[in-house]
């Protein structure tokens, strides 16, 4: 986390910036003992290539890059070869659904549509569990709504889901540029502004393929599913990656922009609520900080279904852990694809990330190679 304010303070003084001390005094408190401040020089020492106008910095060792594609893929593999099974092309039907005698049976509204599509691996009309769990992300609300409208219509009991919670949908825009460590374009932490109480700021940071990326933008909007560029945004994202970094060239550099939705909601915090009678768990709002919190919160869920549910027998069991494809060979396969596709243990997955799309292609080069003979 950088400071870049101008102020009549010494930037290279022991005492540092006061925002920066806050900065730090939250992080310990947080539990990230081993961040420290750092003066402007150390910043530069540790980052040549950013902008003199740097302040200070506080430095939290234990921030990395991952790439979220590949992380999510990776507990989906895992569930797996563990015995889940994943069910695609399935969409709710809250008014054909039921709760009775402790199952949920869950319909399939586009199942009719899709048994006409000649789909060879079409999803079934009907699932059924003992439990639901409602992650249904920037659209969790509304199942809710749905559900404890109908299951509360139906049988009556007192149990009424909870989670009075709202979706507000709040996107996030990217931009992403090339980058190589001649065009003294190159970064190897995370840079962050100081945050304030309601958004991060915005970040530039490398990717795990030396992508530079700036983002995300945080803007309320009502809808769910806008995804659009909008370039007067992408103009100044361009502006803050020249401010941080200023030997980039954006024109020249950049490779692509995404535009992400956040699934906030008008709380805070994660709204994660288990409404006992009727065994159904809501996992809401959990924003980007949820690819951190996602073991945590996987954790946090599974103690709250234990109080519904009746014990599991007891099995000394290891999970089954086998390794994944390493990136080089997953990158391989993707380029040879033709449709973006990469087979693992068996099951074939859409690589769908912008950062992993643009990161993976082979495509990249050329940009970089025209920025590199300009100068």
């Amino acid at each position: 986390k950088v400071h870049e304010e101008t102020s009549g303070y010494n930037k290279n003084e022991g005492g540092h910036h006061p925002v920066l001390k806050t900065v730090l005094a939250e992080s310990h408190d947080a539990g990230d003992t081993h961040a420290s401040l750092l003066t402007q020089e150390q910043v530069l020492g540790m980052e040549p290539n950013l902008s003199s106008f740097v302040q200070g910095g506080c430095h939290i060792p234990g921030e990395i890059v991952v790439d979220p594609w590949l992380y999510s893929i990776s507990l989906a593999v895992q569930a797996r070869e563990n015995g889940a099974k994943i069910i695609n092309n399935f969409y709710v039907d809250p008014l054909q659904s039921s709760f009775q005698n402790g199952v949920w049976t869950i319909a399939n509204g586009n199942f009719q549509m899709k048994k006409n599509q000649n789909n060879n691996n079409p999803a079934p009309k009907l699932v059924q569990g003992k439990v639901v769990v409602n992650a249904a992300g920037i659209f969790a609300d509304i199942l809710q709504r749905q559900f404890g409208a109908k299951t509360n219509n139906d049988d009556k009991k007192s149990g009424e889901f909870q989670g009075s919670w709202t979706a507000k949908p709040r996107r996030g825009q990217y931009r992403v540029y090339n980058t190589a460590p001649y065009l003294r374009t190159r970064i190897m932490h995370p840079i962050q502004p100081v945050p304030s109480q309601f958004t991060k700021g915005i970040f530039v940071f490398s990717t795990m393929y030396h992508q530079l990326v700036v983002g995300p933008t945080a803007l309320d909007q009502d809808s769910r599913t806008d995804r659009r560029i909008d370039p007067k945004v992408a103009k100044q994202l361009d502006g803050i990656a020249t401010r941080i970094i200023p030997e980039l060239d954006p024109e020249l550099a950049c490779v692509g922009e995404y535009v992400g939705i956040r699934p906030g909601t008008n709380k805070r915090d994660y709204q994660i609520h288990l409404d006992p009678v009727h065994q159904w768990i809501a996992v809401a709002g959990i924003r980007s900080t949820g690819l951190t919190a996602s073991l945590g919160i996987g954790n946090h869920v599974l103690r709250q279904l234990q109080c519904v549910l009746p014990p599991l027998p007891s099995k000394d069991v290891e999970p089954k852990l086998t390794p994944l494809p390493s990136v080089e060979e997953l990158q391989k396969e993707f380029q040879a694809s033709p449709d973006g596709r990469v087979t693992i243990h068996g099951h074939s997955y859409k690589v769908t990330h912008p950062l992993t799309k643009l990161g993976w292609s082979n495509k990249n080069t050329s940009g970089l190679e025209t920025y590199a003979s300009k100068l």
